[in-house]
């Protein structure tokens, strides 16, 4: 239960910044001048920004789904740390790769790392369903890479341009995390015979 609840309190966070208003917004989003002159934590705090309540129902509703997914056997201290890499990764990754970017805010981009992390190693999926949701995420993000993706096409309901390279840089980062975590694990089982000798 406690891993579920902490789930719930990222959507409860991001909620509360929403509704303390767009002082604290603009405390909080990635806004690359203010990050240059030492600000630092917009790269972990932008994510729990969001541009309307549109654009936060819409990320809301995929962290339901990345909560439903995930394994609720996860410790605290599992999930915390997967989000803080994620939003560590995607905020340093916008700063240094989108050099053209001045202002971002959403949880999009580490959403999209969230659910490859909540989907490949969950025991209650087929490998086929596993492996089909992390091909359809990477290959969504390959075409919002391409000229073919329309980043203003969502601009009038979640109230500007979708930053497709967020998305990109989440799932590198989730894809990093499940490598390490599924090489961490293989090293356990592997060690465990040695220890039992």
């Amino acid at each position: 239960m406690r891993a579920y609840a902490t789930w719930i309190g990222i959507a409860v966070l991001c909620l509360i910044v929403y509704l303390a208003g767009d002082g604290i917004a603009a405390i909080f989003q990635f806004d690359r001048d203010a990050i240059t002159r030492g600000e630092y934590w917009r790269l972990l705090t932008s994510h729990v920004t969001h541009l309307s309540f549109a654009h936060l129902t819409l990320n809301l509703l995929a962290l339901a789904l990345c909560t439903y997914v995930a394994n609720p056997k996860h410790a605290v201290a599992y999930i915390l740390a997967m989000w803080l890499w994620l939003m560590v990764f995607t905020g340093v990754g916008l700063y240094c790769y989108a050099l053209d970017l001045n202002y971002y805010v959403g949880l999009s981009g580490a959403l999209h790392g969230a659910l490859l992390i909540a989907i490949v190693p969950s025991p209650y999926y087929s490998r086929f369903i596993r492996v089909l949701v992390v091909i359809v995420i990477l290959g969504k993000v390959m075409w919002e890479q391409t000229s073919f993706y329309n980043d203003m096409g969502n601009a009038e309901l979640i109230g500007g341009r979708t930053e497709a390279r967020s998305h990109m840089l989440g799932a590198i980062a989730g894809l990093i995390w499940v490598l390490g975590y599924g090489c961490w694990k293989v090293y356990e089982q592997r060690k465990q015979p040695l220890e039992d000798e």
